[in-house]
């Protein structure tokens, strides 16, 4: 799995321009449904989409974070392909419904 956690706000512009493909979850201490989502993320773009890359950010360890990407609720989740946001959900995420964004795109990049 290629998980990571970003550390500043830097870090994570430069993962995001650095792979084909990011899955950005977007977190807080507080989130206890983000505490359970995020394992099942993960599982789901290690079974199914190995090109992936999972990226962690915590909103109150980088409060800039949220104003940059526009994330107004926690959990959110986006979807990067070739640096370009392509799939956002916010607050009631769905693994299913978000796999199948995933899918199609991924299918046209990698298949």
């Amino acid at each position: 799995m290629n998980y990571f956690f970003a550390e500043n706000l830097e870090q994570a512009k430069s993962f995001i321009r650095e792979n084909d493909a990011v899955l950005v979850f977007f977190s807080d201490e507080s989130c206890n449904v983000g505490d359970a989502l995020s394992p099942k993320l993960q599982k789901m773009l290690q079974e199914n989409y190995p090109e992936i890359k999972f990226m962690e950010i915590n909103v109150q360890m980088i409060p800039e974070a949220a104003g940059y990407f526009n994330i107004f609720v926690i959990p959110s989740v986006l979807v990067y392909f070739d640096g370009r946001e392509s799939i956002r959900q916010a607050r009631h995420v769905g693994v299913a419904s978000l796999e199948k964004e995933i899918q199609r795109l991924y299918n046209l990049m990698f298949n």
